[in-house]
């Protein structure tokens, strides 16, 4: 029965695709400006690293090649996560224009559709290039990477996405009841690039708040501390419990706030 719900899901999530892939060669020129404009913002970043990297030798006790690979960790996280849930920025105008009330009347779940409904193909052509600089740059870095820690880096980063799914789903409750996601996507996002640094260069208690509030500290910090071997912050143990946690309380929102929606013609 699982199986069956899974190819269910995978057949629809395929079909809103393809619509999306043809939405974008109907806007390719706009779509393409907008790649262009991200390659900049990632070209102008990479750039203030290698500043970094030639004019700074330390950054909150780490090397500057350390740096970069922090850097790195919050770029392919975030990018990845914009490239599936591109579909949580659009659920305001879902629920105004009683478009939402569409989608619960449909056999499908109203959270995989709002989560996953408009996947970014601009952000999948963008994990290309920007994933060839960035194996490019590690193979340049004076830094020891162990297979062990490796590993488990990629287990750290199956939890990143956890905790970015938990917090999207809890943006979409947020919108059911108050019709507003983007600017709360927004704030997301803006504070979201302290991860792009170790967070351990913040004070507190702001750092405490970006470990276990808006846990990017366990995101994009704890992941690269593990991949070069350093001691992280927190336990490792407190990670998956902290993303065990936020998702867990973001479906019992969700859930929550499905209850108490009113529909555009309330």
């Amino acid at each position: 029965m699982k199986l069956l719900a899974i190819k269910k899901y995978w057949h629809f999530w395929t079909m809103l695709a393809r619509n999306e892939l043809q939405t974008s060669f109907v806007n390719r020129y706009t779509n393409l400006l907008f790649l262009v404009g991200k390659l900049i913002r990632f070209g102008m970043g990479v750039l203030f690293l290698i500043l970094i990297k030639n004019n700074t030798r330390m950054l909150g006790g780490y090397t500057s090649d350390q740096a970069i690979v922090f850097f790195l960790t919050y770029q392919f996280v975030d990018t990845i996560v914009q490239a599936i849930y591109r579909g949580a920025y659009n659920f305001g105008h879902q629920v105004r224009t009683g478009e939402f009330d569409l989608t619960l009347s449909q056999p499908i779940n109203s959270l995989f559709r709002a989560l996953l409904g408009k996947p970014d193909f601009n952000d999948v052509a963008f994990i290309i290039p920007t994933t060839v600089i960035s194996v490019w740059l590690m193979a340049n870095l004076n830094i020891e990477i162990t297979f062990i820690n490796f590993l488990i880096y990629l287990i750290l980063l199956i939890n990143s996405f956890i905790i970015a799914t938990s917090l999207h789903i809890l943006a979409l409750s947020v919108g059911i009841l108050t019709t507003e996601v983007d600017n709360l996507m927004w704030i997301y996002r803006d504070i979201s690039r302290m991860g792009q640094f170790p967070v351990n260069i913040y004070g507190q208690p702001l750092k405490l708040a970006l470990f276990f509030l808006i846990p990017i500290g366990f995101m994009y910090t704890v992941p690269a501390q593990v991949l070069l071997g350093t001691k992280p912050e927190y336990l490792l143990a407190i990670a998956f419990i902290i993303s065990a946690s936020f998702f867990t309380f973001s479906i019992v929102i969700w859930r929550w706030s499905l209850k108490r929606y009113s529909s555009v013609g309330s």
